[in-house]
């Protein structure tokens, strides 16, 4: 079986889209009397078969049944019978044959054979359902019952559809493997590729000889087969758009839509707002930057065999406050319609985030407690301002260097900060406990507690601070941290505390070392770090969420006579979501 994966734009790309996505859309599809050939886009919930059907004149429905047969449809449905095992059916409680039932639910992305009854009147049956990227598997040597992407507004000849296609033939006329199924159930043959439109929803017989490699000069590679699926940690994900055509450009269009609400039964988390997206593009200055995703959309025109390589993004702190009425929680949820200059075509991508928050459970899987907030945070202060206490009092006066040193600060599950001195990060084969069956990664406050059998060690420190105990630090990212470093007055890190020099030893005349501060003095360290206001003006995805910015500020009591006040800027970045410190102890 030969799947068309990472394709778009013409585009049937191999996706399997997890159960979790939810991007909602109504699709409306006209049925007439008679027999109907349709391709779902969306997975209709619910969506069995008796209750969609329920009401409506519908005789039976059918799908090929690929576990039986390779060759994959007949073009005289007349001919089939709910006996035949390569055919799923499904027939209405009222026919006598209803006990021969096989098809159970209808699928997104799948083509269906819906007969209707001759004295009914058309009617469009309407399926709510969770988006699905497009998915093909193609038979060579046989007819394939296939629906297509193109766009409702002006959809493509089949000739212009399979123009980049040579496993398609378009061009034998009364020979084209190309058919459309009439009302009375007879397949008919397409013998005017280049006048005849095909149409959203419907299905059609196509017989290849080889699965085709691409349908179009343009196609797409994600950077995953999920959609847009940032869950509750990524921040963004990557598409490639290649105009494969050697002579003309290609056009290119991306548009943010909104997504319906999901049905009120079925478990499904509600709808809290759109998701709101941010794109890496060049700015003005020809610097890679950040820009909220536009509202009218992006275009973006390929020379022939260029690329283009897009970024996209979600910007966590701008999701909008939502308080989930149930108990099935709430997702962010848009759609992201992909489709060319002349609107032929029309790719809906589902788009999904979730706020870190509402997970239940850590990066490892390990159920319990956790924070937006939490993991290990590495970064840099720079300082380069100070006071002159004997001439200006607490006035900062800038510094003719700046002097830079690291920061490391660890937040648990529970959003309590730490600020370090060292952090030990190892493979712990000793930690067995479920889910982690053959040890896993782990954080430890200093040498002393990584076990011996410990592998992949690293370490990270900081020269600025002493060597400490993990340090509390009250506050939290969304205004400031403060706390104190105390440097004792008999710690060896004291710059008063002298091993040898006999008046700075802090011992009296008989070497014995006083209780108190004599000879030397207690240092103290007040430092805060004020985090700048996360706002609108940045839509980099990372800022707010795994990168902070801010004031570094620390007052140092105990070096002189008055404080010394020292002030600079700082910035962090997550480089690890592990909430727990393992201490001595």
């Amino acid at each position: 079986m030969h799947k068309l994966a990472h394709r778009l734009f013409a585009l049937l790309l191999c996706v399997v889209i997890p159960e979790v996505l939810g991007q909602w859309l109504t699709q409306r599809i006209k049925l007439e009397p008679g027999w109907n050939a349709v391709h779902l886009e969306v997975k209709p919930e619910p969506g069995d078969c008796a209750r969609v059907f329920a009401g409506q004149p519908v005789l039976s429905v059918w799908k090929w049944n690929r576990r039986f047969s390779t060759i994959q449809f007949t073009v005289d449905p007349n001919t089939l019978l709910p006996e035949d095992p390569d055919w799923l059916v499904w027939l209405p409680p009222s026919d006598p044959r209803a006990f021969l039932s096989r098809l159970g639910a209808l699928q997104g992305n799948q083509a269906y054979l819906i007969k209707v009854a001759a004295n009914a009147a058309p009617f469009t049956l309407e399926l709510k359902g969770r988006v699905i990227l497009p998915r093909t598997d193609w038979f060579p040597h046989g007819l394939n019952l296939v629906g297509f992407p193109v766009h409702p507004n002006t959809p493509p000849t089949f000739a212009e559809f399979f123009k980049f296609t040579p496993e398609i033939d378009t061009s034998k006329g009364y020979a084209n493997e190309l058919y459309r199924l009439d009302s009375r159930g007879v397949g008919e043959r397409i013998v005017q590729p280049a006048r005849d439109r095909m149409q959203r929803g419907a299905a059609y017989w196509i017989g290849c000889a080889q699965a085709p490699a691409r349908l179009s000069a343009l196609h797409l590679t994600p950077s995953s087969l999920d959609g847009l699926d940032f869950g509750s940690l990524l921040a963004r994900k990557e598409y490639t758009v290649k105009n494969a055509h050697p002579t003309e450009s290609r056009t290119v269009k991306l548009r943010q839509r909104p997504s319906e609400a999901p049905p009120a039964t079925g478990g499904f988390p509600e709808l809290a707002g759109p998701v709101p997206l941010a794109y890496l593009s060049r700015n003005a200055s020809n610097v890679w930057a950040w820009g909220e995703f536009p509202e009218a959309g992006l275009s973006h025109t390929l020379a022939p065999g260029a690329e283009w390589r897009l970024w996209l993004g979600v910007r966590r702190r701008d999701f909008a406050p939502y308080a989930p009425q149930g108990t099935n929680g709430a997702t962010y949820q848009s759609l992201l319609e992909i489709s060319d200059g002349a609107e032929s075509l029309l790719i809906r991508v589902p788009v999904l985030a979730r706020r870190a928050a509402t997970m239940l459970a850590s990066v490892g899987g390990e159920t319990g407690a956790h924070h937006e907030d939490e993991g290990l945070w590495v970064g840099s202060a720079t300082l380069n301002q100070v006071n002159a206490p004997a001439y200006t009092g607490t006035a900062l006066q800038g510094t003719p260097a700046a002097a830079s040193f690291r920061l490391l600060v660890h937040v648990d599950a529970y959003g309590q900060a730490r600020l370090l001195q060292r952090v030990v990060l190892a493979w712990d084969p000793t930690l067995t406990d479920a889910p982690h069956t053959n040890g896993t990664y782990a954080l430890y406050a200093d040498d002393q507690t990584v076990p011996t059998e410990a592998t992949d060690v690293k370490r990270i420190d900081s020269v600025a601070f002493p060597v400490m105990a993990p340090v509390a630090l009250t506050g939290s990212f969304s205004n400031a941290l403060t706390g104190t470093v105390t440097v004792g007055f008999d710690a060896p890190t004291n710059p008063f505390l002298h091993r040898y020099h006999p008046m700075h030893d802090n011992k009296n005349w008989d070497f014995e070392a006083h209780p108190n501060a004599v000879e030397t003095r207690t240092i103290e360290r007040n430092l805060t770090l004020s985090f700048d206001a996360v706002t609108n003006a940045s839509a980099n995805p990372y800022y707010g969420v795994d990168q902070f910015t801010g004031v570094y500020q620390e007052t140092l009591t105990g070096l002189r006579a008055q404080p010394v006040l020292v002030q600079g800027a700082f910035a962090l970045q997550r480089i690890s979501r592990i909430n727990q410190l393992i201490t001595l102890p």
